[in-house]
C-alpha cells in the first residue's frame, strides 16, 4: 500500500495534471475548435435542400459593370430596371445587397426610388449604421432615403481569430437582419453557425444569374422566389467562409450576397447548429481531463489504458456526430480529447519519472565509479558483478595532459580542481559519446577502450574518430584558457593500439574494477608517451591503421621499438580529412618512403617538406636524425 505522504503527493500531481490539461485545451480552443467545426459542418443537414427552389441570386459581375458609364456607385437606373423586371416576373421578394449610401445622378436616383415605391413585391434594402463604420454623411443619407423603407442589416460577424464568417449575424434593437427582413413572416428562429453547403457539382445550392442577362431569362426562373441582388466581383465584398477549411481559400471565399442567401435559406428552413456555450465547453474539457487522469492513475497496464483512451475518443467523436446531425448541437471537437490526452500523458510521464527514478538509482550510484556502458550492463543484468575475465580483441586509447603536475603546483587548490574537472568532464563526455568504455582516470590521464563489454566491429574507426575529437577539444580548450585566464595548459597526448587483452573484473572480494590487462594495454600507454619524443599529439599503431576504413588520413610517423617490446611497431599520425590532398602531406609520405628505404635522397626530400610546412615536428625530427648520421625509419625509445 502506498504511504500517506506518497498518496498526497500523487493526488497533488494528478490535480496539477488536470489543471494543466484543462488550461492547455482552453487556451488552444479559439484556434482549433473553429476549424474543427468547419469540417464537422458537413455532417449537419443542409437547409438549402428544403428551400433551394425558394431562393435565387442575381449577381452584378464585371461583365455587368462593363456596360455602365462608371463603376461606382452601381448604376441606379439599371437597378430600377432590374427591380421592375423581377416584379414583372412574379418574384416573391427582392433583397438589394447594395448599400445606397450616397447620391448619384439625380434622374437615376429618382427613377430608382420610384421603382421601389411602385413595386408590388417587397424590396428589402441593405442597411448599415455608424456602428458598421459609416461616416456621418453616409449615415445621414441612409437615414433620409433608405431607413424609411423596408431594410435589413447586412453586417456579417467575422471570427476575431482568422476573419472567417462562421456565425449568424446579430440583430440590433429596432433592426432585423437582411435575411429576417426578406423571410418576413416565414422566418424561423435560428442560432449558432451559418450552414454553408454545396451542390453535387461544387456550385452554390441555389441558382446564380448574371444581372445583365436577367431581362433575357424566363419569368418562371424567378416567379415565387426570394431574389437577392448583389455583387460578385474579384476584390469587393468577398469573404472567407468555413468552406476554406475544406476546399481551400479560392473555393471557400464567397460573395457577400451568396452568404446572405445561405443565411436566408437557413432562416426559411429553421435549421440551426448551436455550439456549446463557453461554460458548457469548459465543463466538457474539465470532465475529460478528470476522467483521463483518474483512469491513468490506476495501476492498469499502459497498453490497456491507451486502448481504452482510443476507444473513448472514438465514442466521443461518434456521439458528437450524432449531436451535429440530429440535434443541431456542435460540441467542442478538439479541446476535450486534447485535455484527455494531455492529462493522461502527464500522468503517464509522472509515473514514468517515478519508476525511472527508482531504476536510475543503481545507474546513478555506479556511474561515479565505472563507465556508463558497464553501468548499463549491470542494470540490465547482462554483466554479473563477479571476478573473472575473458580474452577479447579491443582497441585501447590513453590520454595524458602534459605538464599539469607542475602547473598545479603554481595554482591555488580550488583553481586546480576547477581546471582539472572541467577538462576531464569534457574528455569523458567525448569518450562516452563515441561509444568507448572508460577504464580509469589517473590524475589528469584518462584510459578507455573499444570492443568490450559489447562487441564493436568498427572499433578502430571509432577510436580514431575519438582521438581526433579529443585533440580538437584539447587544442581549442588550451587556446581559450590562455586567452581568457592566461593559463598555459599543456598539450593532450593520445596513444591508440589494437590487439588482444583480457577484459573483466579484477581485484578482491570487497573491491574490483572492470578493466583490461595485457600487452595491448601497455603498448597503448607507450604510444601515448612516444608523442613527447616525436613531437606529435596522436599516435596510432599499425594494427589500428590496418583496421581503419579507406577514408582515414594517416601518415607514417616512425617504426618504434618501445620499452618492454622486442619487436618494432610501425606507428602513424592521424590527420584531418581536409588535409588529405595537401601538397605537403604527399611530399612527406614520399620523403618517409625514401627514409624507410635508406635512400640517399631522403634528406633532400625532407628539406623540401620543411619548405612547404616549416612547423611540422615529424619532418624536423627525421631531418635532424639524418643530419646526425642516423638512417632508416626505426626509432628506439627507452622510456615510457
Amino acid at each position: 500500500m502506498m504511504p500517506a505522504p506518497a498518496r498526497r503527493r500523487w493526488r497533488l500531481q494528478a490535480l496539477a495534471a488536470v489543471m494543466i490539461a484543462a488550461l492547455t485545451a482552453l487556451a488552444a480552443s479559439p484556434w482549433l475548435e473553429p476549424r474543427a467545426g468547419d469540417l464537422a459542418m458537413a455532417l449537419a443537414p443542409s437547409p438549402e435542400a428544403a428551400v433551394a427552389d425558394q431562393v435565387a441570386v442575381v449577381a452584378i459581375t464585371e461583365e455587368t459593370l462593363a456596360g455602365f458609364p462608371y463603376r461606382s456607385p452601381i448604376d441606379r437606373a439599371f437597378l430600377a430596371t432590374l427591380i421592375a423586371r423581377l416584379d414583372a416576373a412574379g418574384a416573391r421578394a427582392v433583397g438589394l445587397d447594395v448599400l445606397i449610401d450616397q447620391p448619384s445622378d439625380p434622374q437615376k436616383d429618382t427613377r430608382f426610388f420610384q421603382s421601389l415605391d411602385a413595386s408590388d413585391m417587397p424590396v428589402v434594402l441593405a442597411l448599415a449604421t455608424r456602428v458598421d463604420g459609416l461616416t456621418d454623411r453616409q449615415a445621414d443619407y441612409i437615414a433620409r432615403t433608405v431607413a424609411p423603407r423596408t431594410t435589413g442589416l447586412i453586417a456579417l460577424a467575422r471570427d476575431e481569430v482568422d476573419g472567417v464568417l462562421r456565425h449568424l449575424p446579430d440583430t440590433r434593437p429596432g433592426n432585423q437582419t437582411f435575411a429576417q427582413s426578406l423571410a418576413g413572416d416565414a422566418a424561423k428562429p435560428i442560432s449558432g453557425r451559418i450552414l454553408y453547403s454545396r451542390s453535387l457539382d461544387g456550385a452554390a445550392p441555389f441558382p446564380v444569374y448574371p444581372a445583365h442577362l436577367v431581362g433575357q431569362l424566363p419569368d418562371d426562373w424567378f416567379a415565387g422566389k426570394i431574389v437577392l441582388i448583389g455583387t460578385d466581383l474579384p476584390t469587393i465584398d468577398r469573404h472567407p467562409t468555413p468552406l476554406t477549411t475544406r476546399e481551400g481559400v479560392a473555393a471557400g471565399t464567397l460573395p457577400g450576397v451568396v452568404i446572405h442567401a445561405h443565411i436566408l435559406a437557413q432562416t426559411l428552413a429553421g435549421q440551426s447548429l448551436r455550439p456549446l456555450s463557453a461554460l458548457e465547453s469548459s465543463i466538457a474539457v474539465l470532465a475529460a481531463a478528470v476522467l483521463a487522469a483518474a483512469a491513468f492513475s490506476t495501476r492498469a497496464a499502459p497498453r490497456r489504458l491507451f486502448i481504452g483512451l482510443a476507444l473513448a475518443l472514438v465514442a466521443y467523436f461518434a456521439a458528437s456526430g450524432v449531436l451535429i446531425a440530429r440535434a443541431g448541437v456542435l460540441p467542442p471537437l478538439i479541446t476535450p480529447p486534447l485535455a484527455a490526452l494531455v492529462a493522461g500523458g502527464l500522468i503517464v510521464l509522472t509515473r514514468w519519472r517515478a519508476d525511472h527514478a527508482d531504476r536510475a538509482f543503481l545507474r546513478h550510484a555506479f556511474a561515479r565509479y565505472v563507465s556508463p556502458a558497464v553501468v548499463e550492463r549491470i542494470a540490465s543484468g547482462r554483466l554479473h558483478l563477479a571476478l573473472g575475465g575473458e580474452k577479447r580483441e579491443v582497441t585501447y586509447l590513453f590520454t595524458d595532459l602534459e605538464g599539469f603536475t607542475s602547473l598545479s603546483e603554481r595554482l591555488p587548490p580550488q583553481d586546480v580542481a576547477e581546471l582539472l574537472n572541467a577538462y576531464l568532464d569534457r574528455i569523458c563526455d567525448l569518450m562516452t559519446a563515441h561509444g568507448a568504455t572508460i577504464d580509469k582516470i589517473i590524475g589528469d590521464a584518462v584510459v578507455c577502450f573499444f570492443g568490450a563489454p559489447d562487441d564493436d566491429p568498427d572499433q578502430a574507426d571509432h577510436a580514431l574518430g575519438l582521438a581526433l575529437a579529443l585533440d580538437a577539444f584539447a587544442e581549442a580548450h588550451r587556446a581559450r584558457l590562455l586567452e581568457e585566464k592566461g593559463i598555459a595548459l599543456g598539450v593532450t597526448r593520445i596513444g591508440v593500439h589494437r590487439g588482444e587483452a583480457v577484459i573483466g573484473n579484477f581485484g578482491g572480494r570487497r573491491f574490483f574494477d572492470y578493466t583490461g590487462v595485457g600487452d595491448t594495454v601497455n603498448t597503448a600507454a607507450r604510444l601515448e608517451g612516444a608523442n613527447k619524443y616525436l613531437g606529435t599529439r596522436i599516435l596510432v599503431s599499425e594494427t589500428v591503421a590496418r583496421a581503419c576504413q579507406a577514408g582515414c588520413v594517416l601518415r607514417p610517423a616512425a617504426t618504434l621499438v618501445l620499452k618492454g617490446r622486442a619487436s618494432a611497431l610501425a606507428c602513424f599520425e592521424p590527420r584531418r580529412a581536409e588535409e588529405a590532398n595537401a601538397k605537403w602531406l604527399a611530399a612527406y609520405i614520399s620523403a618517409f618512403a625514401l627514409l624507410d628505404a635508406n635512400s640517399n635522397g631522403a634528406r633532400a626530400a625532407f628539406e623540401a617538406v620543411l619548405a612547404l610546412k616549416p612547423d611540422d615536428p615529424l619532418t624536423q625530427l627525421h631531418l635532424e636524425r639524418l643530419r646526425t648520421g642516423e638512417e632508416g625509419a626505426t626509432v628506439t625509445l627507452g622510456g615510457k
